[in-house]
């Protein structure tokens, strides 16, 4: 009990009075409705099912004295002596075949036919391919080609026939008919050597069904393997029962009744059905049921459409009543969720309210907002100072490390060592020197200042002849299209630390054998790939590398803090490369760890923009 009162309680006032209205007016006119409805739909049915159940019942009757007369009408053929004499005749003369068919045709067939207007033709079919055939009553052209040919398949299965068979239907030129066959035996021999086989027209099954029906409603007839044998529509007969209403009829015994909604027709029937005793056909009735209850189903609109004109007016009437209580409310909430996903752009002030309670709790929140987003501003502008220390302190840093040396007699010394060089004719030393001159001449320069990445890749060239003369051994692959080394953008010294990483970790403990520096066009950017054949690195170093440089949206992030002592790399390192990528051309662009394993060496990629007037042309080659 205590549950319900409080899940009630917190509904809001408007849906506290609409559960109100449904459950105290529209809820119990609703289940009166419905049990009249339900209760005056039964009895009507009941009583349309009792009437017509009788109409299938004398419809089966007639069916089955049609059937049993058609049956008696065979039974003369079967001692006929003439019909004798053509099932044990092992040989006729033509002249002999030819009269025996004309006694036939004459007293057996004629007499059959006589008074008969169902009867279409009659078929007398014996071993030996003999056959006697009579469809003088058939209209229009016939192939009685066809025809014999379709007794003797009959003939062939004569074995699964019984005594008197209803074969099912065929057509007759253009008219469909149904086929009886009655089974011939010699009396000499006692063995079923013929058959009678009558085709009949549906014209006498239709005046049974019309005769019996009151109007309305269709009667038709199934056979036993799911075909309609008859039906009003002339285009159904032949065709197979609708395969949903076929399982009904079949898992309903011999008699019943039930609804059905056929898939063509969207109008719901009333189906009636029952067996024959003789015939194993299915006689039934569909009725629609728009016929039977259509009235009832027009007042039982009114009554829904009056009933919900009333509890319109009551909703109208509430809800205007509540709408005074809770439009501030529901406004206020609104403008709570705009501030909860961080929008403190409200509308202006304007809201007026009789309650001077309402009015106050919105000049609270107001003033709550407007404090919320004063300390938004400060630690924002906090962070930005923060950022910009940063930046300064890693600069500085730099600054300090290219201080060391002095740089002017540094870069004077090393040209009088290569001028003694080239004296005494020492040329790989004259060459380790002008490298090494490069080197320091580049150093000077500097460090965040953006340059063109063909100074970048001479800077890391002059580097890797050093690294070259040290390791006599070393392979140096470089495959960077000269195309892009004037349009794309790079920070001074971003390849040399990636390069210096190879050699102080990828190889640490061996002799460097293999470098790679190739690189490729994307659209958004322009990518430098160095790959190694070194240690490479275990999978927790991995992971720790990639979330490292993943993670570091703003500077500060120190790649190696988690690393023992001797273990961070030299120089600015792999963050501060990252960290000034991002820092100058944007997030998209940075160093990118993809792929290391033991003994299998170690990729890394550099991102770099291209310059604002190649950017277009980089991107379609």
């Amino acid at each position: 009990m205590n549950k319900q009162r409080m899940s009630f309680g917190n509904l809001t006032i408007n849906q506290r009075l609409f559960v109100l209205i449904i459950v105290f007016i529209a809820l119990p006119f609703f289940l009166l409705g419905s049990f009249w409805y339900q209760s005056s739909t039964e009895a009507i049915e009941k009583f349309a099912v009792d009437t017509n159940k009788r109409i299938i019942e004398q419809t089966n009757v007639s069916l089955d004295s049609y059937i049993n007369n058609l049956e008696n009408s065979t039974y003369p053929f079967i001692h006929n002596p003439q019909i004798q004499q053509l099932l044990s005749a092992a040989h006729l003369t033509p002249y002999q075949y030819f009269q025996l068919a004309k006694k036939v045709e004459d007293d057996l067939f004629a007499q059959m036919i006589y008074g008969r207007s169902d009867i279409i033709g009659i078929s007398l079919v014996a071993g030996h391919q003999r056959q006697i055939t009579d469809y003088e009553q058939a209209p229009g052209l016939l192939d009685m080609a066809e025809i014999r040919k379709r007794n003797l398949s009959y003939l062939s299965r004569m074995d699964q026939l019984s005594d008197f068979q209803i074969l099912g239907l065929s057509k007759v030129g253009p008219t469909p008919s149904l086929t009886i066959a009655r089974k011939l035996y010699d009396n000499s021999s006692f063995l079923y050597k013929g058959l009678l086989v009558v085709d009949l027209n549906l014209q006498q099954i239709a005046a049974i069904c019309t005769n019996d029906s009151l109007g309305g409603f269709n009667v038709w007839i199934m056979g036993s393997e799911g075909q309609i044998m008859y039906h009003p529509d002339s285009s159904l007969i032949g065709t197979k029962v609708e395969e949903s209403l076929l399982r009904r009829l079949e898992s309903r015994g011999s008699s019943s009744f039930f609804r059905h909604q056929d898939p063509v027709s969207p109008a719901e029937k009333m189906v009636i059905h029952e067996q024959s005793r003789i015939a194993g056909w299915t006689v039934v009735a569909d009725l629609p049921l728009n016929s039977l209850i259509g009235n009832l189903i027009m007042q039982r609109n009114y009554s829904l459409a009056a009933a919900a004109v009333l509890i319109g007016i009551s909703l109208a009437l509430v809800g205007g009543f509540s709408l005074s209580l809770t439009r501030p409310l529901v406004m206020l909430q609104k403008l709570m969720a705009r501030v909860e996903k961080g929008d403190f752009v409200l509308p202006a002030k304007t809201h007026s309210f009789r309650n001077n309670e309402m009015r106050a709790v919105f000049h609270s929140f107001y003033r709550m907002t407007d404090e919320l987003k004063r300390l938004i501003r400060e630690v924002h502008t906090s962070q930005l100072k923060e950022r910009e220390l940063i930046i300064k302190q890693k600069e500085s840093a730099l600054r300090s490390m290219q201080s060391h040396i002095n740089p002017h007699f540094l870069y004077n010394s090393l040209e009088i060592i290569n001028s003694y060089a080239i004296a005494d004719n020492h040329m790989e030393i004259s060459r380790m020197t002008r490298a090494l001159a490069h080197m320091f001449r580049y150093n000077i320069s500097h460090a965040g200042s953006i340059v063109l990445l063909r100074e970048e890749l001479a800077h890391i060239q002059a580097y890797l002849e050093l690294q070259q003369a040290r390791f006599r051994k070393l392979e140096v692959e470089l495959d960077v299209d000269e195309r892009f080394v004037t349009r794309v953008q790079a920070v001074r010294l971003t390849l040399q630390p990636i390069v210096e990483n190879v050699f102080i970790h990828g190889y640490r403990g061996r002799k460097p054998r293999y470098i790679g520096i190739s690189a490729r066009a994307e659209s958004s950017c322009f990518v430098i790939v160095i790959r190694d054949e070194g240690s490479g690195m275990p999978p927790e170093k991995l992971t720790r590398i990639r979330r490292a440089l993943q993670s570091a949206v703003y500077p500060g992030g120190d790649l190696h803090a988690e690393e023992p002592q001797g273990e961070a790399t030299s120089g600015i390192g792999l963050m501060n490369v990252h960290e000034r990528l991002a820092l100058t051309f944007g997030s998209g662009y940075g160093l990118q760890l993809i792929h290391s394993a033991p003994d299998e060496g170690t990729i890394f990629e550099i991102r770099l923009p291209y310059t604002a007037d190649e950017e277009a042309s980089a991107c379609t080659n």
